[in-house]
């Protein structure tokens, strides 16, 4: 099993994850009963690995109810094993027990990523008993990693929709982490940029008051640029995102003069990490704004831009590219005027 870590290295740095697949199927019946996928006798330790990696696969395979039963049985394996120690004070723990503690849950938070991926709602509940035991366990770490999570939930899972709660965890996933991680602080107030941003669109769409949209629109451009501050040089998607995003709300004010600087940085972040998808849509939206301001020349040079990062999908993106065509030939038509 150890020689299994090492080659699970090996296979993920140069890309070789068939050959990492078959190699895991291979060694799964050493430790797997076929019948109940729960360990072998004497095999527990070991099993829990090949579990993982079982898991990681259907997760890559995009299988994610095969993932989601499979951590199931993870945690109920790893709940048993931890019972014992849940209703003793941390303090009196020896080391050992403290990691069997944390280990189950490591295992419920990941079960409540493959719930959130499948968008249901009993995610709440797995990562709320995640930050249960993190907190238990002074695990500040953890704690601030599943209360993200938790954020996330309420806000990208329509059905569990609610921006106060979105905030909360966001909010207390900040307070949690320690001042030396950049990363993930600028991660936490990128995400109350968004809470901020989502309210300005839900208050322009109530017809709100023009003062009370532009609160909502100043305090999303205030955490953007509070995560910019903090956001390490490596962070490329994180930074691309806030820099997308500055463009949009700079956009939204009308202050192309602003707008402009952000979308290129984020264009360029989004190339950066390979997520030329992200790219085209961002350059389509520099397009469409450059186009209403009548700067058409420089339009029509990122609309084909767009398009030719669209094409690289082929027909993955059929339809945006008929949409960049379709707005070129309005910038073309309206440069012959």
């Amino acid at each position: 099993i150890n020689c299994m870590f090492g080659l699970d290295q090996l296979y993920n740095h140069t890309g070789r994850r068939v050959e990492w697949k078959r190699l895991v199927e291979e060694i799964v019946p050493d430790f797997v009963d076929p019948a109940t996928d729960l360990p072998l006798p004497g095999r527990e330790g070991q099993w829990s690995l090949v579990t993982q990696h079982r898991v990681r696969l259907a997760q890559e395979a995009r299988q994610w109810d095969e993932a989601e039963r499979l951590q199931r049985v993870q945690v109920n394996e790893q709940r048993k094993n931890a019972t014992s120690f849940l209703a003793l004070p941390p303090e009196s723990l020896n080391d050992w027990q403290k990691n069997v503690v944390r280990t189950l849950a490591a295992s419920l938070h990941e079960l409540g990523e493959i719930q959130r991926e499948l968008g249901q709602a009993e995610c709440v509940k797995t990562y709320e008993e995640t930050v249960d035991f993190m907190h238990h366990m002074d695990d500040k770490t953890g704690e601030a990693t599943a209360s993200y999570n938790l954020g996330r939930v309420y806000t990208e899972l329509p059905a569990l929709h609610d921006l106060i709660q979105a905030e909360r965890w966001y909010q207390r996933s900040l307070e949690l982490r320690d001042e030396r991680d950049r990363h993930g602080r600028g991660r936490c107030l990128g995400q109350l940029g968004y809470v901020s941003w989502e309210r300005f669109k839900d208050a322009r769409e109530a017809k709100a008051t023009e003062a009370e949209q532009l609160n909502h629109l100043n305090d999303a451009v205030r955490f953007y640029q509070q995560a910019l501050d903090l956001l390490p040089p490596y962070a490329v998607d994180t930074l691309a995102v806030a820099h997308n995003q500055l463009g949009i709300m700079y956009a939204e004010a009308k202050d192309f003069d602003r707008a402009l600087p952000h979308w290129n940085e984020g264009i360029r972040y989004f190339e950066t990490a390979g997520a030329f998808y992200n790219a085209a849509v961002a350059r389509r939206n520099v397009a469409l704004a450059l186009a209403q301001t009548g700067r058409l020349s420089d339009a029509r040079e990122y609309a084909y831009a767009a398009l030719r990062n669209y094409e690289q999908y082929g027909e993955a993106t059929a339809k945006e590219q008929a949409q960049t065509k379709q707005l070129i030939e309005m910038i073309e038509k309206d440069l012959k005027k």
